[in-house]
Formats: C-alpha cells, sequence, structure tokens
C-alpha cells in the first residue's frame, strides 16, 4: 500500500474559496442594463472567465498602486470579460457592465461578498481535525475585513495579504510566508483555491500540495487534484492524507495569545 502524505496545515485563497463573487448582483445589473439572465447563468460563465485570465498576459503594476483581486500574472479584465461573454452580454452592453462591475468592486463591500456555500463549516471540520488553518489571497488590502464581512473568518489563524506583504501568487514567496507562520514545512500543507495559473502555479512552486475548486468538472484536466467544492473538502483530505494533529490546530486555537507561535 502506498503511504500516504502527512498533512498538518491547509492554507486557503479567499476569493472564489471562502468567499464568493456576488453573481446575484451581477444578474440584476445586467438585467438593468437590458440583458436579463439568472444568477445560476452567470455563475456558469465565471468558468469562462478562469480560463481567459489563465491565458492572458500580466500586468504591470506601479509603485503604491493596490493589487488587483487575481493579482497581475493575469488580466483581470480578461476574467470579467470571459465570464460576461459567456453569460451572452452583448458587445454593445460589455463596456457599461464592467464599468459597474469595476465600480462595486473598488467599493467598500467589493464584488467578491457572499460567503461560498460550505464554507465556514469545513473550516471548523479542518480544525476539528487538528490541522492549522490560515489564508493566502492575491487582494487590494481588505481580504481580512471580506472574510470578517462575510462571517468565515472564525477558525482561521492567519490571513497573508499580497498587498499588506509586498508579494502575490503565483510567487512562491507568498507561500513560503504562510508557511513560515503556519511552522509546517511545504509537502506537509495543501493549497486549496480556484485559478489554476494563480493557485495551483504557485503551490506547486512553493512544493505545497495543491487542489482546485471545480464545481463543473470541466476547468481542472483529468489527473490534476480538483474538488467540486469547498464543502468536499474535508472528505478529500481524509480520503488522500495522513493527518498530523494534537500540538496545532484546535488546541492552537485555544491557547492563551501569549503562548501561541503564529
Amino acid at each position: 500500500m502506498t503511504e500516504r502524505p502527512i498533512l498538518e496545515a491547509v492554507l486557503l485563497d479567499a476569493g472564489g474559496t471562502l468567499v464568493r463573487i456576488d453573481f446575484e448582483w451581477i444578474s440584476e445589473m445586467l438585467g438593468a442594463l437590458g440583458h436579463e439572465v439568472d444568477m445560476a447563468t452567470v455563475r456558469r460563465a465565471e468558468i469562462e472567465g478562469r480560463r481567459r485570465y489563465d491565458a492572458s498576459t500580466g500586468v504591470v503594476l506601479r509603485a503604491g498602486e493596490p493589487h488587483p483581486a487575481l493579482g497581475s500574472r493575469g488580466d483581470i479584465a480578461a476574467y470579467f470579460g470571459g465570464m460576461l461573454e459567456a453569460a451572452g452580454v452583448p458587445g454593445a452592453l460589455l463596456g457599461p457592465a464592467e464599468a459597474a462591475i469595476h465600480a462595486r468592486q473598488t467599493s467598500m463591500s467589493g464584488l467578491w461578498a457572499r460567503p461560498m456555500e460550505g464554507a465556514a463549516t469545513t473550516i471548523a471540520e479542518l480544525r476539528r481535525r487538528g490541522l492549522r488553518v490560515g489564508v493566502v489571497s492575491n487582494s487590494d488590502g481588505r481580504a481580512d475585513a471580506h472574510l470578517v464581512h462575510a462571517g468565515v473568518r472564525d477558525g482561521i489563524e492567519f490571513v497573508i495579504d499580497s498587498q499588506l506583504v509586498g508579494v502575490e501568487k503565483p510567487d512562491s514567496g507568498i507561500f513560503r510566508i504562510a508557511l513560515a507562520r503556519a511552522g509546517v514545512a511545504p509537502d506537509h500543507a495543501l493549497y486549496v483555491g480556484d485559478i489554476r495559473s494563480v493557485d495551483e502555479a504557485g503551490a506547486r512552486a512553493a512544493g505545497i500540495h495543491p487542489v482546485i475548486i471545480d464545481p463543473y468538472g470541466d476547468y481542472v484536466p483529468e489527473g490534476a487534484s480538483r474538488i467540486p467544492s469547498i464543502a468536499d473538502l474535508p472528505e478529500w483530505i481524509d480520503s488522500r492524507f495522513e493527518v498530523l494533529s494534537g500540538k496545532t490546530g484546535a488546541g492552537a486555537a485555544a491557547r492563551p495569545p501569549s503562548q501561541r507561535k503564529d
């Protein structure tokens, strides 16, 4: 029997993994522009946005410029444009729709504003197994606040926000920061995300096990690690890893702050 890899920590993406796009708002916004489309159709179309982002050329950030929601490895305009086109938005409405999305993303609430279904329960299950749990996010400095607002911050030990640490995925440096906070070796950690060119590529570069959320089963190729939803993560871990617990995880969360090492 093949020995299963040891797992001590789970690192999670924020947008698209723990919090999701407000697809309901996009549906309403498009309806107001004259293109009626339901939320489920927009959500399905988001996968095309991921593909367009993966295939796009990155942008160069100017000094002090906020990091884009997905990072600068690709072009976020390609992501939103691909999603809107896949949702059937006619060419004449693409400009106004993209402008509305940009305005919403830069507003106080942001666009990734709703809790991902199953996220809070999954975090609790990971901690119950004794795993360290942290977030590594390409964000504009508001990742922690967005998690709190969406109600999925409890149980997360730390949040690494690219804007605040000055390095973004897929650069392995941002993952090394998280590994140091968790106090685990790369091959004892799992990273869960939704964008292959950022999350999967970055985790692999850092020596971390990756898994991508692929809700319709047509984004991640055969042979690569994928799960249908964040709710499936605990069972997927149970079937593939040997979880080390006891010295960290739920016990670490219960210790007084002065006794914690993170």
